[in-house]
């Protein structure tokens, strides 16, 4: 227990540092943008080789896949049903506030640091969480709002999905886990020295994205978006725990996901849709501190 909460805490601090820098001078907004590419590209690659190496490929990780797409379809649904009666920005807000989850800048950093067995199982959600994101929600917001805005074909879709370095790096990782070849120990332990930073970048890069300016008036509307996603995800991670017929860390691995905060592509995507960048990024800011203090409890009351 104590290990959980001296780990959670250690992110925050970063998160804290990140944030400090920013309203310091010392570093911009637009540093975290040249982190990110830095995370994308490198580090979170490095993880998910590491994690995926030697793993063996069964039904289970197939099964992460296709919850990755069911749950996604559910949640936006059922946020497209909250806000019908909205107009359609504030309703393709709704639903986007309910779209993917942040793993590959979040959820797998912090998995990193407690269950790194735990990252194949995630890494197969993510493949079904990233398939809505850059394709399938936006066509189910258009669906359900009137919008249009999409039109996404097959050939887009894999485009946009191989632009991707993390999802590339998990296919390649899947395919030579099915194939049983594993990276040999002199090419593992390079890997592993640039997957080490992935956490600290990650955590940091966070801080300096982090809003929590936000004009009066929009307060309500975030507690609304929040709490009807976090309704929502508490209920599901219990659910995923107490009854899918999973061993103890792709059951705790669910637990995780359905706590996280809320995808970056979703956080563009409002904006996209018609609402402001200052009231998404504010959106997003919060979900991820509210995600660390509920992922964090969930191991806490778990392991």
């Amino acid at each position: 227990m104590g290990t959980v909460f001296t780990r959670a805490l250690s992110f925050m601090l970063v998160i804290l540092a990140g944030y400090v820098f920013k309203k310091l001078q010392l570093l911009k907004s637009e540093d975290g943008d040249t982190l990110s590419k830095i995370i994308l590209n490198v580090t979170l690659p490095a993880t998910i080789i590491i994690g995926f190496n030697g793993v063996t490929v069964d039904a289970t990780l197939f099964t992460m896949v296709g919850l990755g797409l069911l749950t996604n379809t559910i949640l936006i649904i059922i946020g497209g049903l909250i806000w019908r009666k909205k107009d359609p920005a504030n309703q393709a807000l709704m639903m986007f506030s309910h779209a993917g989850y942040n793993i590959g800048n979040f959820t797998i950093p912090f998995v990193q640091g407690f269950f790194p067995q735990a990252i194949p199982y995630i890494g197969s959600f993510d493949m079904g969480n990233a398939l809505m994101l850059f394709g399938f929600t936006p066509i189910l917001v258009d669906q359900m709002t009137g919008q249009n805005r999409e039109s996404v074909s097959f050939g887009r879709l894999l485009q946009r999905l191989f632009r991707s370095p993390s999802f590339t790096t998990y296919i390649v990782m899947f395919v030579l886990a099915s194939l049983n070849i594993q990276l040999p120990a002199p090419a593992l332990s390079i890997v592993e020295l640039f997957a080490s930073g992935n956490a600290f970048l990650s955590m940091f890069m966070i801080g300096l994205f982090l809003e929590i300016r936000i004009p009066r008036e929009e307060v309500s509307k975030v507690v609304q978006l929040l709490s009807a996603r976090y309704a929502l995800a508490i209920p599901l991670a219990a659910t995923f725990y107490l009854f899918l017929p999973f061993t103890e860390i792709v059951r705790l691995s669910l637990v995780l996901l359905a706590l996280a905060p809320i995808g970056t592509v979703a956080t563009i995507n409002m904006v996209v849709y018609g609402s402001k960048s200052s009231l998404a990024g504010f959106v997003s800011s919060i979900s991820i501190i509210l995600s660390l203090i509920l992922m964090t409890l969930s191991l806490l009351i778990i392991v």
